[in-house]
């Protein structure tokens, strides 16, 4: 069963590969607006979609900044969209101060990002290159998944 779980999985995750994040936005948590394809074009980004209820995605999102701090100097860019409903978004800006992260992080209370990036659940993340086209995605979360999020990482900051 978890097999099955898992290649339905990656179907959905192939579905973004391609796809372009020119000229779309996320809302900040202080009320900016983020351009995709601006902050891509800096260096290699990762979009990760997350919720507050989700155990897993606050376990890929410490990891991410771990990452995002060995990096940042090189052009790697986190941008954490959060998932939660608008009644939660207190809480939200509350957790990720106590969390001390230092990566962008977005709201989409009604998952229509996620949805543009074809997410079927969360934790979900897409890598974009420098021309904000996905060139890598992926469902779920387990402790040493950012192992491969740093190679693929270090892979696309080789130009492979």
């Amino acid at each position: 069963m978890r097999l099955l779980c898992l290649l339905v999985g990656l179907l959905f995750a192939v579905c973004a590969y391609g796809q372009s994040a020119s000229g779309v936005t996320v809302s900040t948590l202080d009320g900016r607006e983020l351009s995709l394809d601006a902050v891509a074009r800096g260096g290699p980004t990762l979009v990760t979609f997350w919720a507050l209820w989700c155990s897993p995605c606050k376990q890929e999102l410490r990891a991410l900044q771990s990452l995002q701090v060995k990096y940042a100097p090189k052009g790697f860019t986190v941008v954490a969209v959060n998932q939660d409903n608008s009644r939660s978004i207190a809480k939200v800006g509350s957790y990720v101060a106590s969390q001390s992260f230092t990566f962008a992080v977005g709201i989409d209370p009604n998952g229509q990002l996620l949805q543009k990036f074809n997410g079927q659940a969360i934790p979900y993340s897409v890598f974009l290159d420098s021309t904000a086209t996905v060139v890598h995605s992926s469902i779920g979360y387990l402790p040493g998944d950012e192992l491969l999020i740093e190679e693929k990482l270090l892979s696309m900051m080789a130009g492979r």
